[in-house]
């Protein structure tokens, strides 16, 4: 598919977003796997879209404000800068480290809180040891042992193990466990009310979307799928949310050059980004010596 088919499919489907003329690779960037007791992407879409049906026709009054984005709380950005992967299907640990980064700064009530923490360790020392890889029979990784390695270990700051693209044994600093990064729990969150909640009360998520041809093409506007086929995949972290616009805002880990300065909307019921995240809390920061 090129770009100019693209815009015609657009304007078919009566949809609008923006279309980059130079798409991204995006395939070997994809490794979301579903973690245990989450059911496949083509089920989480479907889900995903019926509760988006269902949600307007709740009784209760909800508990969160119409639209809420940690990059500009009474105008402070809670969230850290964006990342690139690169050609890895590593994402799962970025959606995970951004997620806990932008959580620490809430709970620190500090947008300016340094921390950068290592994608690295958690991908080529963690998930390696179960198995996983970039690409490939064993490319990719669940959301949950991410977090449950954060839960039991935790993780250090970039500098001790900075990030590259591909494959490679672990090699993280001697002094890792007295910089690691922890959280003392994470909680499985069902429903788009239940995520919208905890963005506002609480920080940024972990979630996951099943990612098509077109996505790749994406540089702004509120995304929604309109042509090409699935590609697999991807694991990214939910900074935000407009009932107004009907969106989530999330942020990606494809570099600044990719989508709307790295980051991208997405409309509500598309893509199975609804179907459920992870939330993070008591972010436990190393002491300072």
């Amino acid at each position: 598919m090129n770009a100019d088919e693209l815009r015609q499919a657009l304007e078919q489907e009566g949809t609008r977003w923006e279309v980059s003329d130079d798409p991204l690779d995006a395939e070997p960037r994809l490794g979301y796997l579903p973690s245990e007791g989450v059911p496949p992407l083509d089920e989480q879409e479907r889900l995903a879209a019926e509760m988006v049906e269902e949600e307007p026709l709740g009784a209760a009054a909800p508990t969160y404000p119409p639209a809420y984005d940690l990059r500009n709380v009474d105008g402070q950005n809670f969230i850290t800068p964006i990342r690139d992967q690169a050609d890895c299907g590593s994402c799962v640990s970025f959606g995970a480290c951004g997620a806990v980064e932008g959580t620490l700064r809430v709970e620190m009530t500090d947008p300016d809180a340094d921390v950068d923490l290592s994608e690295a360790h958690l991908f080529y020392c963690v998930a390696f040891a179960q198995g996983r890889r970039c690409s490939g029979p064993n490319g990719g990784w669940y959301p949950k042992a991410a977090l449950a390695a954060f839960q039991e270990d935790g993780v250090p700051d970039e500098a001790c193990f900075p990030y590259t693209a591909g494959d490679q044994q672990c090699s993280e600093c001697s002094d890792w466990q007295s910089r690691a990064t922890k959280i003392s729990a994470w909680e499985p969150l069902n429903t788009p009310a239940e995520m919208k909640a905890w963005l506002a009360d609480h920080g940024a998520l972990v979630a996951s979307m099943k990612v098509y041809e077109d996505f790749a093409h994406y540089r702004g506007g509120i995304y929604r799928h309109v042509a090409g086929g699935v590609l697999g995949g991807h694991c990214i972290c939910l900074v935000g949310y407009d009932d107004g616009e009907g969106c989530w805002i999330a942020k990606n880990s494809w570099s600044t050059s990719w989508g709307e300065q790295g980051f991208f909307r997405i409309a509500y019921g598309q893509c199975a980004i609804d179907s459920g995240a992870l939330g993070v809390e008591g972010v436990q920061a190393p002491t300072s010596a």
